[in-house]
């Protein structure tokens, strides 16, 4: 009997699953479509924050903005997290450099930078992601909200002063009020930077306040030639299954991505490679059970486990 009822639920899980991918195929036909290129400019960690390396940088980057073989230009073009290494709204030939090419494409341009806000003297630090319209202006921006602990942040130092001593060196950013997505022609993204790819409240919260596309910026070469890129991509994919919105994927060494919403990888970078990702999004509406409950599911697969636990165990007593 137990056989029959687990066969008989993969059955069902493999009818449901086959159902809801033509579903959102259905829905991807009648959708509107924007071309976007995703640039890996492959810098190298050991001098991406160097200043002396700033110029060479942004021309890396400007030369691959400017090569792309889509006709005509794609409608956004993607960097990655911190591909402006210094601080863009400081006014300065570089930031003068990166506002002609969304002139000189007619594209949106999304790209990470370092950034401050200054209250009254009270310096923050961010990590940012700014969006420039065709015509240069710097229309949104978001600010990381998920830190990463000792790395831009570290925690507990408010009440424990002494371990900000024992992680000397470590970044000191404030996070970002919330995942509010930004508008681009009309259409509300949803930015991810680094690991809040692998964040499922972090899409889900995007998802809830209308975000008909996700993108992920992030810079993976702390990791090496490990697999962690590898895994750091494939937790990713679960976000745009989830929401049943594509997602792009910019990443600074690679893996770059486009995912479609029923996780296939459609087109992907190879790792430590300067090169381009060209293709083409679907901006989508599809309603999703975990963008509208979230883990209740697995609450009560929880319960329900612990319930015929303590059953079962009762039943064992009375024998």
């Amino acid at each position: 009997m137990e056989v029959i009822v687990g066969i008989s639920l993969l059955i069902l899980v493999f009818i449901y699953g086959e159902a809801r991918i033509r579903n959102v195929e259905q829905a991807m036909t009648h959708a509107s479509s924007i071309k976007i290129d995703l640039i890996q400019g492959n810098i190298d960690q050991s001098i991406k924050w160097s200043t002396q390396y700033q110029n060479e940088t942004i021309d890396i980057y400007k030369t691959l903005t400017l090569s792309s073989k889509t006709h005509p230009m794609p409608g956004l073009i993607i960097w990655p997290e911190t591909a402006v290494p210094f601080y863009f709204q400081n006014e300065s030939e570089l930031r003068q450099k990166i506002i002609s090419l969304p002139l000189q494409t007619g594209s949106w341009l999304l790209f990470g930078s370092p950034s401050y806000t200054d209250i009254q003297g009270n310096l923050s630090f961010l990590n940012t992601a700014f969006l420039l319209s065709p015509n240069g202006n710097v229309v949104a921006q978001y600010n990381k909200v998920h830190l990463v602990p000792y790395g831009e942040y570290v925690p507990l130092r408010k009440y424990f002063p002494f371990i900000g001593k024992l992680a000397a060196g470590v970044g000191d950013f404030k996070a970002g009020d919330g995942f509010y997505p930004i508008n681009a022609d009309n259409q509300k993204l949803g930015i991810l930077i680094c690991y809040e790819g692998i964040l499922s409240e972090a899409g889900r919260n995007y998802k809830k306040n209308g975000a008909g596309l996700l993108i992920n910026i992030t810079n993976d070469a702390w990791f090496g030639n490990t697999s962690a890129p590898y895994q750091h991509l494939s937790m990713t994919v679960f976000r745009a299954v989830e929401n049943k919105l594509f997602l792009a994927r910019a990443a600074n060494t690679g893996i770059s991505a486009i995912i479609d919403p029923t996780g296939k990888i459609l087109r992907q970078s190879k790792i430590f490679e300067r090169t381009i990702v060209h293709g083409e999004i679907k901006y989508l509406n599809i309603p999703t059970y975990y963008s509208e409950y979230g883990d209740i599911f697995v609450y009560v697969c929880i319960l329900l486990l612990l319930s015929i636990y303590f059953i079962s165990r009762k039943r064992r007593k009375i024998r």
